[in-house]
């Protein structure tokens, strides 16, 4: 009769993660291999019992390594396999292990995931499985139902304390902003830099620009801004303030290292038009500003940011009155610095204006309110930016 033993991965955990920790130096030469073994059972304060078939002496040298990973090199080396059952270890030879492995009992385990996607473990955890073991996932707890030999399950947890770690996050603010032209020059950005791969070196970028005839005139461009994220928003605000700045949105999110982030900032345009029978239809259109980022932090505690703007607009319509739509995007990785600022740029807008000056009352004469009234013609050149800056914010 099977026998299965439910035991909680976190209760596993607490119970062998100071003897996982401990380290063992070993400097042996033909001792007895059961004496040896007598001694990782002292160091791991664990019970190790030999089968018959365990005899001979080992030669084995290792320097301050986890003792479970030193006893499995060793027996590897050896020839030799263990099973591991309620706290107690057999080391015997692997054609006994061959014969046990038939006829052993299973045990079942299960294992509470608490960083990772038990989903995406699952698929690692199945290939140290026997052909008698099976693997379920508890979606609701995020845990592992693991049914196999016991050294099969102590390898599944030795694996699991490297997979399942915290994951450090990334705090992502954006600030999406029009700035007047020749204002923007004013906030010393570097632009259309050579990436090294070195924050303290300028970026490079490369990537694909769709524009439709008519649309915004430029081409994505990036830079960086060497000053302190606090410092960019003052002058922003101080120059939406003097009107040569407008903030369109300042979204912020917090994601996992490597995972990508989605940030949409727009809205939905109509655009009428007419079928064959004259009939009018009415469809809309995403005006939008949509950068897709995704944050890879560096072993060095720098930033590297896979970026996708994409600008979507309306820029004009045809002598049909067909809509003439512009689409711009680019592809760009970047490294910079924790806190540091990445700027997109090079979407320019012009605007002109027209309109008449005068005294309003003759103006309103059509025979002489021309006599009496002045041209005035404006223009304005305007560039849409993006600001990012991420910043590490520590663990999950």
């Amino acid at each position: 009769m099977k026998v299965f033993k439910l035991i909680a991965f976190t209760m596993i955990l607490t119970s062998m993660l100071y003897a996982v920790e401990k380290n063992i130096t070993m400097d042996v030469e033909d001792a007895d291999i059961k004496t040896v073994l007598r001694a990782f059972a002292a160091v791991g304060e664990v019970n190790i019992v030999t089968t018959k078939g365990v005899t001979g002496t080992v030669t084995f040298h290792i320097k301050n390594v986890p003792w479970r990973q030193a006893l499995k090199s060793l027996l590897d080396a050896y020839g030799l396999a263990m099973i591991e059952r309620e706290g107690i270890i057999t080391v015997m030879t692997q054609q006994e292990f061959a014969q046990h492995r038939d006829i052993a009992e299973l045990e079942t385990r299960i294992f509470r995931i608490k960083y990772a996607d038990a989903r995406k473990i699952q698929e690692v955890v199945k290939t140290m499985l026997s052909t008698r073991g099976e693997i379920k996932i508890d979606e609701a707890t995020n845990s592992l139902v693991i049914t196999d030999l016991g050294m099969n399950l102590f390898r599944v947890e030795e694996l699991l304390a490297q997979l399942d770690k915290p994951h450090p996050q990334v705090l992502i603010q954006a600030k999406v902003v029009e700035v007047d032209y020749d204002a923007a020059r004013s906030l010393g950005i570097v632009w259309g830099l050579t990436n090294t791969g070195d924050p303290n070196a300028p970026t490079s970028y490369s990537g694909k620009l769709d524009a439709s005839v008519g649309g915004p005139r430029g081409i994505f461009d990036i830079g960086r801004l060497f000053k302190n994220a606090n410092f960019v928003s003052a002058q922003l605000q101080m120059l939406e303030t003097e009107s040569k700045a407008n903030i369109i949105s300042q979204p912020s999110v917090v994601i996992s290292d490597n995972e990508k982030a989605t940030i949409l900032s727009g809205k939905k345009v109509p655009i009428i038009t007419k079928d064959m029978a004259g009939n009018t239809i009415v469809q809309f259109f995403d005006a939008a500003i949509k950068l897709e980022v995704t944050p890879h932090i560096t072993p060095d505690g720098n930033i590297t940011l896979d970026l996708h703007p994409q600008v979507s607009d309306i820029a004009g319509y045809s002598p049909a009155g067909q809509p003439i739509i512009s689409n711009q995007e680019v592809q760009t990785k970047v490294t910079v610095k924790d806190g540091e600022t990445v700027v997109i740029g090079g979407v320019l807008k012009e605007q002109k204006k027209s309109s008449k000056a005068g005294l309003p009352l003759l103006l309103r004469v059509p025979i002489i309110r021309h006599i009496f009234a002045n041209d005035e013609k404006s223009q304005s050149k305007t560039e849409l930016m993006i600001f990012v800056t991420p910043k590490i914010v520590g663990m999950e």
